[in-house]
């Protein structure tokens, strides 16, 4: 009994009640968390009992679930048990290519990253790829860059902040260094456009151990150096919190030999050079939705929408809603469908149903407004390397204050050694030089539940200029098939 009641005093100090139905677990080893949670598929036990059961092992059952991981995990493939151990990692000094890349390597992992919208960057800040030892005179301009964008982005930063403060007066009420501090940061957001891919950035990251082994798989199989030797030293750190899940996380022949074919591929049916290249400053191109080719797309959208609705909400069969469905007015499913939207909020999300229309896009944007994009993990990217073939994006209030000419000088020499760099047979060197004005092209292919949340998020009062005008054309182009989907959206940012 004195045995018992001691293991159940030790169980306290790793679960957050000992008498009640639902408690926290903490202060145990991530894989014997995993280990813990994955024998209530063959346990009548609880979860604290399998915990008493641990603390009377040396280490708190490490050892054991090392072994359970390696057979189970492993080698039998249940990956899903996984995914109870978690990992928090601070990521540091990495460049903005490798964040962007770390960041679509896996949906399921979190991030917080360094925002050059409300920190400015320091000079020298910059990552210099290793390939360049071998090629002293292209290092030394590639270095050379750098300083020379960061001075123009100093340059443009000061330049920008004297013009805001010159057109932007002190709204009435608010002190003058408020209002100050408020123009500094956007002059310092807009002045970015001049920097590179290069620029040092952090990354705070919280993913669970099957999301991280998939990703550095990803990363170590990656064709750019920075980012197999980073993965490499991020497998090293994972192991402390997790030393047998992540173990077999390696390059994988699949991923490197695929894409080198389908390249070549590529480069055999369209040519290794772009047909052209873009002027525009961004586009945004629907290139499918639902109900593309039918009559009346949105009301072909608005059926599957009601039919999922009743189907949750009723006793009846999909088939039986559908027939009922077919006899209604358009005014009558909108109702239905108005029903599951009108007490939506600002911080609500819609219900499932909305899943089911979906959108495919092409976008042609740039890197300061890809680098937040890329954080909605729920549309599917399809990505192109980062490149100069199609055009910049000039921000507005560099325009109004006439420093165009510094942004474009930064453009310009980016440009330069970029194609020097891919005439030296380094084409990865070459997308580091790329700025943040230049503009990247990609697809994503997302559902209506997903345009709500961005409308609701990138066209809000606080949203940053360049992804608010692109999240208003998309709303825009969706607006003229679907105008009654996307109208209540609209409403919450009005």
């Amino acid at each position: 009994m004195a045995q018992e009641k001691s293991i159940s005093d030790e169980v306290t100090k790793y679960a957050s009640n000992i008498d009640r139905d639902i408690y926290t677990v903490s202060n145990i080893p991530e894989e014997v968390i995993a280990v813990i949670f994955a024998y209530v598929s063959r346990s009548p036990k609880g979860f604290r009992e399998n915990i008493g059961n641990v603390i009377q092992e040396e280490q708190l059952g490490q050892e054991r679930a090392a072994k359970f991981h390696e057979k189970w995990v492993l080698n039998y493939g249940h990956a899903s048990v996984a995914e109870h151990a978690a990992v928090h990692m601070g990521i540091e000094k990495v460049s903005r290519l490798f964040s962007s890349i770390l960041e679509l390597s896996n949906e399921y992992m979190s991030f917080t990253e360094y925002s050059q919208r409300y920190q400015s960057p320091v000079k020298g800040d910059f990552y210099t790829p290793q390939e360049l030892d071998q090629h002293g005179s292209l290092k030394k301009k590639y270095v050379e860059l750098n300083n020379y964008q960061y001075d123009l982005y100093s340059d443009l930063n000061d330049k920008l902040f004297e013009f805001l403060k010159d057109t932007i007066s002190t709204p009435e009420g608010m002190e003058e260094r408020v209002h100050h501090r408020a123009l500094e940061k956007i002059a310092f957001e807009d002045a970015r456009y001049a920097l590179n891919l290069a620029t040092y950035t952090n990354l705070g990251m919280t993913a669970n151990a099957r999301a991280i082994e998939d990703s550095l798989t990803k990363l170590l199989s990656s064709k750019y150096l920075e980012v197999r030797k980073r993965a490499q030293e991020m497998k090293e750190e994972v192991r402390f919190s997790v030393p047998t899940l992540v173990k077999y996380a390696n390059e994988n022949e699949y991923i490197t030999e695929t894409r080198q074919g389908l390249e070549g591929i590529a480069h055999g049916i369209l040519g290794s050079s772009p047909s052209n290249t873009s002027n525009k400053s961004y586009e945004v191109n629907l290139l499918n939705w639902t109900g593309k080719n039918s009559p009346n797309a949105e009301l072909e959208s608005i059926d599957e929408m009601v039919k999922a609705i009743l189907f949750e909400h009723s006793l009846s069969s999909y088939t039986e809603i559908e027939k009922d469905i077919n006899g209604r007015s358009l005014e009558e499913k909108l109702q239905i469908l108005n029903k599951s939207i009108e007490k939506l909020g600002k911080f609500d999300n819609p219900v499932n149903a909305l899943k089911l229309v979906k959108y495919d896009v092409e976008f042609v944007i740039s890197e300061a407004c890809w680098h937040q994009l890329l954080r909605h993990r729920k549309v599917n990217w399809i990505v192109k390397e980062p490149g100069i073939q199609s055009g910049i994006t000039v921000p507005p209030h560099i325009e109004m204050s006439g420093t165009q000419d510094l942004l474009r000088k930064a453009v310009s020499e980016s440009e330069n050694l970029y194609n020097e760099l891919v005439d030296n047979n380094l084409p990865e060197v070459a997308s580091y030089v790329v700025t943040n004005a230049h503009n990247r092209r990609l697809l994503g292919s997302f559902d209506l539940w997903e345009l709500y949340h961005l409308i609701n998020l990138r066209m809000s009062e606080g949203a940053q200029w360049d992804i608010k005008n692109i999240t208003r054309i998309l709303a825009e182009k969706i607006s003229k098939h679907h105008p009654n989907l996307v109208a209540p959206a609209l409403k919450r940012v009005d």
